[in-house]
């Protein structure tokens, strides 16, 4: 019979991505995140397959949310609760996931349902299983609006995609006409899902991915896309820079408005220099350029 698991708890906003991307790195089939707007926090709810033994999740999640607590400033997890599910469940939750429209042009829509493009759409198809990116979040919806606008107006030859999840802002910068992409995470998991992206999508001739760190990527590029956190963003903000072209364009999100001001002083410190903003509710994507002067 066809049952999952699902473990439940409420985080700060703060803790959310942290959680999630934990999650979905303990092979759980899913993670959902739902603002409770009576409350101001997030639950985060993640699947797993009933025949699995849950006790060394759990013990992996209390120590890392322990870590996180005891590291970092405003990060909240609630206890976890869970419960078993039956297929009409799950139908729901699937349901949920729905076609859903990223930017002007770009669609996003999961296998199991249909979409007919319209003239000059493009329509990409994410499995949204074990690595973050299906459209749904404002921050990947945001990058794919700022990828689409920055190829709009440059010729854009190659992409680095950091923190590349599902794999789905590379696919996109490549369908709207870069000339290639490499999407790089340190999740192995992240890069197994995202190498099936790019089949159903049929651009693994033009994407390459790796799994590790920015340290290991050799060369400089037209566009950088880091949507992953704040905190992540600043460790890594001068090798980001030392891999943008002189003409490069950085697109930062995963980032909270609250937050934005940090985020931006953070990376005109390294020689960026902020050129655009876009915001959807509560999160913010940042545009910035190469500082001409200190080149």
């Amino acid at each position: 019979m066809f049952r999952f698991w699902k473990l439940k708890f409420e985080v700060s906003e703060e803790a959310k991505s942290f959680i999630s991307d934990f999650l979905l790195g303990l092979n759980s089939v899913g993670v959902a995140e739902d603002i409770l707007e009576d409350r101001g926090i997030i639950e985060v709810s993640a699947y797993f397959p009933k025949e699995m033994d849950l006790n060394p999740v759990i013990g992996s999640l209390r120590n890392y949310t322990s870590f996180l607590e005891k590291n970092l400033p405003g990060i909240r997890v609630g206890n976890t609760t869970v419960e078993e599910i039956d297929r009409s469940s799950w139908e729901v939750w699937k349901q949920e996931l729905k076609t859903v429209r990223a930017s002007r042009r770009v669609v996003i829509r999961p296998p199991w349902e249909e979409y007919v493009p319209k003239d000059g759409e493009i329509v990409i198809e994410i499995n949204p299983s074990m690595a973050f990116g299906t459209g749904h979040h404002e921050t990947t919806r945001l990058c794919i609006q700022s990828i689409e606008e920055i190829i709009q107006n440059a010729r854009v030859k190659n992409v680095l995609d950091v923190g590349c999840g599902s794999g789905i802002l590379a696919i996109s910068a490549v369908k709207l006409g870069a000339g290639e992409a490499i999407g790089l995470d340190t999740d192995p998991i992240a890069i197994n899902e995202a190498t099936k992206n790019l089949k159903r999508n049929s651009v693994p001739h033009k994407v390459r991915l790796f799994c590790g760190y920015i340290e290991s990527v050799k060369g400089k590029f037209d566009l950088i896309v880091v949507n992953i956190s704040a905190e992540v963003i600043f460790l890594i903000r001068e090798q980001v820079k030392s891999r943008l072209k002189k003409a490069g364009k950085l697109i930062v999100s995963g980032v909270p408005y609250s937050r934005r001001d940090e985020v931006v002083r953070g990376l005109k410190d390294v020689g960026l220099i902020p050129d655009k903003e876009l915001r959807d509710g509560e999160w913010v994507a940042l545009l910035f350029d190469v500082d001409k002067n200190l080149i």
